[in-house]
């Protein structure tokens, strides 16, 4: 199984709809396409397999600003919870993505997993930063995307095959 869904990674983009543009239409996010169509390696990837492996860089890479910036949140506005944000959630965050990007050709759903967790820091942080009357860094947000992107992609491919399999074996029944 796991071999079938790696393999699908591989699959072209069609001629008439980048990936990353269809990767962000099934995330409903209107800042998607804003946010990825700044990284070259994103719009020209050419399929599954490269796409997720330039978005969990990203995602990482935006994460580390976002613990960078946590950090000098956090020396300004001593609280718990901003406490929290810049020496827990953040450092998970970039753990997680890390993890997802390593886990990618060999586990693909915890892969998926750990890119969806990864969001989950950050948006803790969203309500420490309303705590202290700050709004929500574009930053934050770029990670929220980044970790849908992730989920969605890989959460269509594994239902599509389990579809895939499960009318494989109702078809071998009936014979």
């Amino acid at each position: 199984m796991a071999v079938i869904l790696i393999s699908e990674y591989f699959e072209p983009a069609s001629s008439d709809e980048s990936l990353y543009r269809s990767v962000c239409a099934e995330t409903k996010h209107p800042e998607c396409i804003q946010l990825l169509q700044s990284n070259p390696n994103i719009t020209n990837a050419k399929n599954y397999f490269d796409l997720s492996g330039f978005l969990l860089d990203l995602a990482e890479e935006k994460a580390k600003e976002g613990h960078k910036y946590m950090k000098e949140i956090y020396i300004k506005f001593p609280t718990q919870f901003l406490n929290s944000c810049a020496n827990s959630f953040y450092p998970n965050t970039i753990t997680s993505f890390h993890s997802a990007k390593l886990e990618l050709t060999e586990d693909t759903m915890t892969a998926s997993y750990d890119a969806k967790v990864a969001g989950d820091g950050p948006q803790y942080c969203v309500e420490a930063l309303t705590e202290v009357k700050l709004e929500n860094p574009p930053i934050n947000q770029g990670i929220e995307i980044l970790s849908m992107c992730m989920f969605v992609r890989h959460t269509r491919k594994q239902l599509y095959w389990a579809i895939q399999a499960a009318h494989r074996a109702r078809y071998k029944r009936k014979k």
